[in-house]
C-alpha cells in the first residue's frame, strides 16, 4: 500500500481516500482500525490485490481522526518512556498519564480544539456511522459495494450491514469483547439482526474473542466464521490459513 498512488475527495468535513477508478461499479469500503498503523501486513497485501482486481477501494477519515493521529504522532515518545516505566500492558496510570500529555498538546494547537469537544461529548462509534452513511450515499445506488473491516472497524461495519446498497461485509479479528473490560452491548448488540452475508476471519486464540464466540453470542445466521491458528494481530498465518481465508473471500465477492 505505501508504494500505491493514493487520490483523495474532500465530502462535508470527511476526507476520502480512494485507490482505484471511481467508474469501478465494483467497491470495497475499508474500515479499519482507531489506529490504521496497527492494520495487519497480510491485510495490507491482500488490499494489494484486490486492487488490481479492478476493485475501487474507498477509505474515510474525518477530521478528528486526523487530529488523533497527530496526536500519536506527538506522543510517541511518551507511550515509549511509559512502556519501558510501567511495561507493555495497559494500566490506569499510563492510559491517564497519556490522556493528560495529549491534552497539553491540544492547548498549545488551538486549530486542534475541535477534536477535544469532539471527544468529551460525541460517541465515536455513532459519529463514524453517520460519516460512512454520507460516503455511501455518495458511491451511488449502481455500485456493487462490499464492506471489508478490521478490527474496531467491524463495529461500525454491523451497524451499517443491512443498508440496502450493502452486499456483504468482511471482518477480519472481531472485537466481541475488550480483554480488559466487561461485555459492552456496542461490541456485540448488531449482530443478532445482520441480514447480509457477513465473514468473520478470527484468531482461534485472539484476546478480544477466539474459538468460543459462536457459542457466548446471540449471532444472526448470515454470520459465517472462518478460524485461524492468530491472535488479534494474526501477522503470521500459515499459507494453508491464508489460502482459506481468500478463497472465502472471493466467494463471498462474488455475491449479488
Amino acid at each position: 500500500m505505501k508504494d500505491s498512488k493514493f487520490n483523495y475527495l474532500e465530502l462535508k468535513g470527511v476526507t476520502i481516500s480512494y485507490l482505484g477508478s471511481l467508474k469501478s461499479d465494483k467497491v470495497l469500503l475499508f474500515l479499519g482500525r482507531n489506529n490504521s498503523h496497527k492494520n495487519s501486513i497480510p491485510l495490507q497485501e491482500l488490499l494489494n490485490r484486490l486492487i488490481l482486481d479492478g476493485y475501487l477501494l474507498v477509505w474515510t477519515k474525518e477530521r478528528t481522526q486526523l487530529i488523533s493521529e497527530f496526536l500519536e504522532e506527538k506522543s510517541k515518545k511518551v507511550v515509549s518512556f511509559l512502556d519501558r516505566i510501567h511495561g507493555p500492558q495497559e494500566r490506569p496510570i499510563k492510559v491517564w498519564t497519556l490522556r493528560f500529555v495529549r491534552g497539553l498538546i491540544l492547548i498549545f494547537h488551538p486549530s486542534k480544539w475541535n477534536y477535544f469537544i469532539h471527544w468529551v461529548f460525541v460517541r465515536q462509534i455513532n459519529g463514524q456511522n453517520q460519516v460512512i452513511r454520507k460516503v455511501i450515499q455518495t458511491l451511488g445506488e449502481n455500485k456493487s459495494i462490499f464492506i471489508l473491516s478490521n478490527s474496531a472497524g467491524g463495529i461500525t461495519a454491523s451497524a451499517l450491514a443491512n443498508l440496502p446498497t450493502i452486499n456483504g461485509i468482511i471482518c477480519f479479528g472481531y472485537p466481541f469483547k475488550h480483554p480488559d473490560k466487561g461485555e459492552e452491548g456496542y461490541r456485540t448488540n448488531c449482530l443478532k439482526d445482520i441480514q447480509k452475508p457477513f465473514l468473520i476471519i478470527q484468531g482461534a486464540n485472539d484476546e478480544y474473542g477466539g474459538k468460543e464466540v459462536p457459542h457466548r453470542y446471540v449471532l444472526s445466521p448470515c454470520i459465517e466464521f472462518e478460524f485461524v491458528e492468530a491472535t488479534h494481530e494474526y501477522e503470521n498465518l500459515s499459507a494453508d490459513d491464508w489460502a482459506r481465508v481468500t478463497h472465502k473471500i472471493e466467494t463471498l465477492l462474488q455475491t449479488k
